[in-house]
C-alpha cells in the first residue's frame, strides 16, 4: 500500500515539473519571439522603412501589451512620419509603464513637443495648450514651449492667459528665446488693445517695459491703452515718455494737444 502510494505521489512530482518545464519553454519562446520582433523593427526603422517598422512593433504590443520598448519605438516611428498624435499616444504609454527609465521622458516630451509645434501652426490652439502644458511639466524650462504656449493663448485672444505664460518664459531666462518672448508681449498687448481689452493691453505692455525701458512703440501702445480705459494721468504720462525717448513722435504730440 505505501509502495503504491509513493509511486503515485512520485507520478504527481514528474507531471508537475513537467508542465512547469513546459510553461517555461513557452514564456522563453514568446520571449525570444518578442525580442525577434524587436531587432527586425528597429532594424526598418534604422532603415526608414517607418510603416513595415511599425508593424512589427504593433505585432509586440499585440503579443505582450505591457513591453513598453515597443511602444517607445512606436512614438519614434511616428514621429519620424510626421504622426504626432499617434506619437503622443504611444510616447505616453512607454512613459507610464516605465516612467523612471531614462529613454521614455526624452521620446514622450518630444512627442508632446512636435504636436504642440503642429497644433500651432494649422491654429488648433487649445490643442496646442493642452500638449505644450504637458510638455513643460516634464521640461518646464523650454523657453520656446512658454513661447508656443504664448502664442496659442493670444491666437484665442487669451490675453492673460498668454501673459502668464510669455513671463514665465522671461523669468526662466528665456534663452534663446528672449527678443520672441518680449516681441509676443509686444504684439499681444497691441493685439489686445485693438480689441478694445485695454486692461489686458496694460498688463502685456507693462510686463514688456519692465524688460525693454526704452521702447518708444511700447509705451505709445500704453499711453493709448490707458486712455482708452479711461486713465488719462496715466495715459499723459506714458505719452511723455514717449517723448523722451522720440521727440519727433506726432501721434503722442497730438495726444498731449488734447489736454
Amino acid at each position: 500500500m505505501n509502495v503504491r502510494a509513493n509511486l503515485l505521489q512520485r507520478r504527481h512530482v514528474l507531471l508537475a515539473g513537467a508542465s512547469l518545464l513546459l510553461a517555461g519553454c513557452a514564456g522563453f519562446g514568446l520571449q525570444g519571439e518578442i525580442e525577434g520582433l524587436m531587432r527586425q523593427g528597429q532594424q526598418l526603422h534604422a532603415e526608414k522603412q517607418y510603416d513595415a517598422a511599425i508593424d512589427k512593433f504593433l505585432e509586440v504590443v499585440a503579443k505582450e501589451p505591457t513591453y513598453w520598448q515597443a511602444y517607445l519605438w512606436l512614438a519614434r516611428s511616428f514621429m519620424a512620419k510626421g504622426k504626432w498624435m499617434d506619437a503622443v499616444a504611444n510616447g505616453r504609454k512607454a512613459y507610464q509603464l516605465a516612467p523612471k527609465d531614462k529613454e521614455t521622458i526624452p521620446v514622450f516630451a518630444e512627442a508632446l513637443f512636435g504636436g504642440g509645434a503642429e497644433a500651432l501652426r494649422n491654429a488648433r490652439y487649445g490643442e496646442s495648450i493642452a500638449l505644450f502644458g504637458e510638455y513643460l511639466k516634464l521640461e518646464p524650462d523650454n523657453g520656446r514651449a512658454w513661447l508656443n504656449v504664448g502664442k496659442a493663448y493670444l491666437g484665442q485672444q487669451q490675453f492673460r492667459e498668454a501673459l502668464g505664460a510669455l513671463a514665465q518664459g522671461l523669468s526662466r531666462g528665456g534663452g534663446a528665446e528672449r527678443d520672441e518672448l518680449l516681441r509676443g508681449l509686444l504684439d499681444g498687448g497691441v493685439q489686445a488693445f485693438s480689441g478694445g481689452k485695454h486692461g489686458e493691453a496694460i498688463d502685456l505692455l507693462t510686463e514688456f517695459l519692465k524688460h525693454d525701458q526704452k521702447n518708444p512703440t511700447a509705451y505709445l501702445n500704453l499711453a493709448k491703452a490707458y486712455w482708452g480705459a479711461g486713465d488719462m494721468t496715466r495715459a499723459f504720462d506714458a505719452f511723455r515718455q514717449v517723448l523722451k525717448l522720440d521727440p519727433r513722435q506726432e501721434e503722442a504730440l497730438r495726444f498731449l494737444l488734447k489736454r
